[in-house]
């Protein structure tokens, strides 16, 4: 396989990634991973990829603004400002000359999971896997978004409301018809369980599919269990894309 450091350019700022194209030849399926809030997506992205690759299919991983390697303030963005990078992202990967536009997939994690399910709704989406995915108010996506106490205490509040399942990334899902995999953690209080079973109950695929790591937090700190979560989401795109 072939790995490379990459810069996606967007508007006044670049994003940094990693490309990873197997070796074989011709048009290839795909996958986009999109990252958890703060955190960056190396180096457990990339390993990822690198075992997909072993299956022939391709990857990309990159860094949100603010995180990472990639342009940008944290504290000085908005949600809409991480959609614009995501979207960013998967149009990069559509132009690589090894890639079948009909064979690309997301793999999106907790605020990542979030954002994917706002890609699919702009963009053809082959098939999607969510681990713990994330969830936030419309009311705040052109704000810039903070991390302070009063704001993780309303996050946290929100997503435990009724009003948690009433929201653009929701209503978009429900439209969503490719195989989608969910993937929850046993142990999770930042994406909790009413979250992660609202997307699945929501979803409007009729091949889709709700997976718990038991015993796993929301980090899957535990090499095991991220052993546990890479290989479920490595066989549903082997067998989705």
């Amino acid at each position: 396989m072939k790995s490379e450091s990459i810069k996606i350019k967007g508007r006044g700022y670049n994003l940094s990634g990693t490309l990873i194209k197997p070796d074989a030849e011709g048009k290839l399926p795909a996958v986009i991973f999109y990252h958890g809030m703060i955190s960056q997506s190396k180096p457990r992205c990339v390993a990822r990829g690198e075992e997909l690759a072993k299956e022939e299919i391709g990857s990309l991983n990159f860094d949100f603004r603010g995180c990472g390697e990639s342009d940008g303030k944290l504290g000085k963005l908005s949600l809409k400002d991480w959609l614009d990078d995501a979207l960013l992202a998967f149009d990069y990967l559509l132009k690589q000359d090894f890639v079948d536009k009909e064979k690309v997939g997301i793999s999106g994690k907790s605020f990542g999971g979030y954002m994917s399910a706002l890609v699919c709704g702009k963009r053809n989406v082959k098939s999607m896997v969510l681990q713990a995915p994330g969830i936030y108010s419309d009311d705040w996506f052109n704000k810039n978004y903070t991390w302070d106490d009063d704001f993780k205490k309303m996050r946290y509040v929100f997503r435990k409301s009724e009003k948690a399942l009433d929201n653009n990334a929701i209503k978009t899902i429900e439209k969503f018809k490719n195989p989608l995999l969910i993937i929850g953690s046993e142990f999770d209080d930042t994406c909790p369980k009413n979250v992660t079973e609202g997307f699945y109950n929501h979803a409007g695929s009729k091949n889709k599919k709700l997976e718990w790591i038991k015993g796993a937090d929301h980090s899957l700190r535990n090499e095991k269990h991220n052993e546990e979560y890479t290989k479920m989401m490595i066989d549903w795109f082997k067998n989705t894309l």
